[in-house]
């Protein structure tokens, strides 16, 4: 069974909200830590991961 674009950018997206709050809530209890910039960048690389499944539904959507 294969899942759409459309929802693997939203699971994706939702996971790099997570890491965005977490990296929030790291630096206001410890700071900017190790920890804190490793959230940043999981983060950053879900959102990289939500945008190309969008844009992998537009083209799909795009050559039907």
């Amino acid at each position: 069974m294969r899942t759409s674009p459309t929802f693997m950018a939203v699971v994706y997206a939702l996971i790099g909200v997570m890491f965005t709050y977490l990296a929030i809530q790291n630096v206001q209890v410890a700071g900017w830590n190790f920890w804190t910039y490793l959230f940043i960048g999981l983060a950053a690389v879900d959102f990289m991961m939500a945008y190309r499944f969008f844009q992998m539904r537009k083209y799909i959507r795009k050559s039907k």
